[in-house]
């Protein structure tokens, strides 16, 4: 064989890493082999200024490399497979496929981002992309990006753009995963065919017995079917149109985009076969959706808007209530939903995960009281689909643990809708586990059993409790508390002594958490002394003498307490966090939400002489990331900042700063705006200029006795606060019903979001847990029971509301 294989490459340090990658497979096979890589500019790399329909395609990034090849200057190339066109010459065949890389595209945030800013647009480098990005995200606009992926990720952290889409291959195999923010699926975005893939592609005629083993029979397959789709429908690598196929169960189901060009109308479809058939497959799947698309769009008449095809439903379980618990696929699928069908168990703490932008549809499916029948439910699944949404189907617990999952699967297979299962945290072992009461326990048993304890109205038990009494094990009902008696009676009949240790744990993970533990022989009646409610489950076995030992979860600080917190819609709260880690259940709901201005022309101005400021002053978090946002979009160089102070309200403030390291300079004892210019003030001498971006209604006592000074003070509105609330949590009845222990408040604005959303409460029914004085005084002019935390940060929060807790304890 060859002694020396030279590679063609694309200088690109990714094509370099993935010629590298085929190089070290051939000296790992043959180490006596000298391979090297020869690097070459295209002329699709040196064309950055215009898209690549206007210049050729992609076949642009091939053509040095072919004539490398045709010439004897080597004996190999290394493509991307999705840079690769259609039509591939005799001479120059493709040799081998690696084995596939991550398929899917993905989202990338600039640097220290965790949203899209909407004011700048996505950057990707294909119409494929952009058709798609326009589903996904309605309201953003998109625009063309060249260059290789470093170049990108320069003009995205410079400012440039709001994100990036890439495909996950690349990023991964230069080793900067931790840049993705999202992933899309390959059915909401399709990824271009090939990608994910190497192609290595040689001379006809030459030995290559050195890449014997090296191709990858599934990537083979499947890149086989995604090319035949693409290039029946005549798509180049610049085209919408793509495929993108996966062998499961020994079944090829490819997955196409189909683009007419003249109408602008397309859809997406999926078709399964056998994986000896790629090239068929292929074919036939774009003849069927080239002619549906000709069809819909004859049939929509130009007016129906575009839709996603197909959608698809995801069965998710929410797990028993604690939102800790909600599983991180879960949270993800749900992050993404289009529709989210739910029930009456689910966590409300789950519930203010949905995305806002989701429709509801609430089917109650509580014991005995269903909003929706089960086949309106299974029927409005498949319709949802059909539409192109994605569809969560958000179930307490786990879908196929008595929760009809199965059945809704039913009507989605008939209908070939795709689907997929996220199984949830159940409650037969979490619920007794936040009891005390490991279901198993090799003293004591050696299997554990679920059973409904359901049954039809007017209709006997079907269940053999002879059998259940004699596997020894933990029994574990669910559903059963209306026929208690009736359980508990058909094991004593079967053999169960009466003294058998049994417990009934209701409303388990949550704040309102309540076990009775008894015998089977006095569980009922223990049951109904204690006032018992659904939802609830029944334990029985000798592991249930373990629960008073066990018990850790009503050991925590704050177990048994419902708190509201309230925060800003674009947030993630630290609070809601400390609060559940001391056991604390948080309903954690949006009440203001942070909208800059869409005149920012005081602002542009103040930047135009920034550097004459000798102190900037920031009164909030959502100040300071407005302020970096608006220098950003301007591209303001942060050294323009070097010659002014900063000064800061407190400590979340601070932290804004913190993270871009810069360390402020000033900070209050007190946390509000009042002492702040008073103390900030003792250190001026007049002669200073102090700019003040913040909200739009601020304190007017801040910028009044930073005047009293003589200091020049410019204050800007920069964003202004919207009320916001929840569709799904009726705030207002649960203080009426006495079920939300406390509201957390951290500022006036979140107070007086809060009113917005409780119009017509008795606020004097509130127990309110304030940061600062400003906050407080909001709170009191309402007439809420105030308490404020000695000092204004989150930690001396946290140690008020224990406080509380512990107050009211000592009383009761």
């Amino acid at each position: 064989m060859n002694k020396k294989v030279v590679i063609g490459s694309r200088e690109s340090k990714l094509a370099v890493l993935q010629s590298q990658m085929v190089r070290d497979y051939i000296v790992c096979k043959h180490p006596e082999t000298d391979v090297e890589i020869l690097t070459m500019k295209t002329t699709g790399d040196k064309i950055l200024d215009r898209t690549l329909d206007k210049i050729g395609g992609k076949g642009l990034f091939v053509k040095e490399l072919d004539r490398a090849l045709l010439e004897g200057r080597s004996q190999l190339s290394v493509h991307s497979l999705k840079d690769m066109p259609m039509e591939i010459s005799e001479e120059l065949p493709i040799l081998a496929f690696s084995r596939r890389e991550d398929a899917r595209d993905v989202l990338v945030l600039p640097e220290g981002c965790y949203t899209l800013d909407p004011s700048k647009p996505i950057g990707c480098s294909s119409l494929r992309r952009k058709l798609q990005l326009k589903e996904i995200y309605p309201d953003m606009n998109v625009k063309s990006i060249r260059g290789n992926l470093q170049t990108r990720l320069e003009k995205l952290d410079n400012g440039d753009y709001a994100g990036l889409v890439l495909a996950a291959a690349g990023l991964k195999r230069l080793g900067l995963e931790k840049r993705i923010s999202r992933y899309f699926d390959t059915e909401e975005m399709v990824p271009a065919a090939g990608q994910g893939i190497l192609a290595v592609q040689g001379r006809k005629g030459l030995d290559y017995e050195y890449l014997e083993g090296y191709d990858d029979l599934q990537a083979h397959q499947a890149a086989a079917a995604e090319r035949a789709f693409v290039k029946y429908l005549n798509g180049g690598c610049t085209s919408p149109v793509a495929a993108y196929g996966e062998i499961k169960d020994g079944q090829l189901k490819l997955t196409g985009l189909y683009y007419e060009e003249e109408t602008g109308h397309y859809l997406k479809g999926y078709k399964t076969g056998n994986p000896s058939d790629a090239e068929k497959l292929g074919t036939s799947l774009a003849k069927e959706l080239q002619e549906r698309c000709k069809v819909e769009y004859k049939e929509s008449g130009l007016q129906e808007d575009n839709k996603k095809e197909p959608g698809k439903v995801w069965l998710v379980g929410a797990g028993p209530g604690d939102v800790g618990l909600f599983t991180m696929k879960g949270a993800q699928v749900l992050e993404q939903a289009d529709v989210v069908v739910y029930d009456s168990l689910v966590g409300q703490g789950i519930l203010t995960r949905i995305p806002a932008s989701a429709k509801l549809i609430n089917v109650g499916k509580r014991a005995g009281h269903h909003t929706m029948s089960q086949e309106k439910i299974n029927q409005v699944l498949a319709d949802e689909a059909k539409k192109g949404n994605r569809v969560v189907r958000l179930k307490g617990g786990d879908p196929f643990l008595f929760g009809r999952g199965g059945e809704e699967l039913e009507l989605l297979t008939k209908e070939g809708i795709p689907y997929e299962i996220v199984p949830g945290v159940t409650s037969p072992i979490s619920v007794p586990a936040y009891n005390g009461i490991p279901v198993t326990h090799r003293d004591f048993c050696s299997s554990v059993h679920v059973i409904t304890g359901h049954k039809r109205k007017g209709m006997e038990y079907d269940i053999d409790f002879g059998a259940l009494v004699h596997t020894k094990g933990t029994l574990v009902f669910l559903m059963g508390i209306t026929a208690m008696e009736d359980i508990c009676n058909g094991l004593m009949k079967a053999g169960m002594e009466p003294d058998m240790p049994a417990a009934v744990l209701s409303k388990g993970t949550t704040a309102g958490q309540k076990r009775v533990v008894a015998t089977v022989g006095t569980l009922k009646a223990a049951a109904d002394q204690a006032k018992i409610q659904t939802p609830a489950i029944i334990v029985v076995g000798k592991v249930c003498t373990l629960a008073d030992d066990f018990a850790w979860y009503e050991k925590l600080p704050l177990a048994g307490w419902k708190i509201l917190v309230t925060r800003p819609k674009e947030n993630i709260s630290r609070t809601a966090a400390l609060l559940r880690e001391k056991g604390a259940e948080v309903l954690e709901l949006p009440s203001i939400s942070i909208i800059p201005l869409e005149d920012q022309s005081r602002l542009y101005q103040a930047f135009s002489h920034i550097r004459s400021y000798d102190w900037l002053v920031f009164t909030s978090p959502a100040g300071v990331e407005v302020f970096f946002r608006q220098m950003e979009k301007k591209k303001i160089d942060l050294r323009s900042l070097g010659n002014a102070k900063i000064a800061v309200i407190g400590e979340g403030t601070k932290k804004k700063f913190l993270e871009r390291g810069i360390y402020p300079d000033f900070m209050p004892s007190v946390y509000d705006g009042n002492t702040l210019g008073k103390e900030l003030g003792a250190l001026l001498n007049g002669t200073e200029k102090i700019l003040i971006p913040r909200a739009s209604l601020g304190n007017k006592e801040l910028a009044e006795e930073l005047k009293k000074t003589g200091a020049q003070v410019d204050d800007v509105p920069t964003y202004e606060t919207g009320y916001v609330s929840s569709p799904l949590i009726n705030e207002k009845k649960k203080f009426e019903e006495g079920t939300i222990d406390l509201a957390v408040f951290t500022s006036a604005s979140t107070v007086k979001g809060f009113v917005e959303s409780t119009k017509g409460l008795d606020y004097s029914r509130v127990r309110a847990a304030c940061i600062g004085k400003q906050t407080r005084a909001a709170a009191d002019s309402y007439g809420m029971q105030t308490y404020m935390s000695e000092k204004a940060t989150i930690d001396s929060l946290i140690e008020l509301v224990e406080t509380l807790k512990r107050r009211e304890e000592k009383w009761n």
